[in-house]
């Protein structure tokens, strides 16, 4: 398989992925919806995992934008200081969960869509070797792409799935 078409699977795995994540959410009922999540923090919600999700989609796109037009990579200490970001983690994740806490689930539904989107059209823009590492692993992504855009999407569904699961029990 020729390396684009490395990069090729590697979006369309990504884009199935968040598919199916956006299907499956948005079919869960406002009950659902207001259900805690006990490991995204004190006071969270269902709801606001999308926005929180699409945070970290945004940071992902917002790296790849900056290689396309830049070059260069984030080193070992990961996106965020390669993109001039010093807060951490705990404070961007509270800051984001404030900032949209109230707001409708049709601006959440919006931002969620237009994260990804972003996300993926900087994907796009990249070289196989700018998107991809060399030998399997991460579904064949750089770890500082692989994180945001897949693994914590998968990590976030596992909390949901099990926040509903356990909330219905007791």
């Amino acid at each position: 398989m020729s390396s684009e078409d490395e990069k090729t699977t590697a979006i369309g795995l990504l884009e199935r992925e968040w598919h199916q994540l956006d299907t499956w959410l948005r079919s869960l009922s406002e009950a659902q919806l207001d259900r805690p999540v006990f490991s995204a923090g004190p006071g969270w919600r269902v709801r606001d995992m999308p926005t929180h999700m699409a945070w970290w989609q945004e940071l992902a796109g917002r790296v790849a934008e900056k290689i396309a037009a830049e070059g260069g990579a984030p080193d070992e200490r990961g996106s965020r200081p390669f993109l001039g970001i010093d807060t951490p983690f705990d404070e961007l994740n509270a800051t984001t969960h404030e900032t949209w806490r109230e707001r409708p689930m049709k601006d959440r539904w919006d931002r969620w869509l237009v994260a990804h989107s972003r996300m993926i059209d900087a994907f796009r823009a990249l070289s196989p070797d700018q998107l991809l590492q060399g030998e399997g692993g991460l579904e064949g992504l750089k770890r500082y792409f692989a994180v945001p855009a897949l693994i914590h999407l998968r990590s976030h569904r596992q909390n949901i799935e099990a926040a509903l699961k356990e909330t219905t029990t007791t």
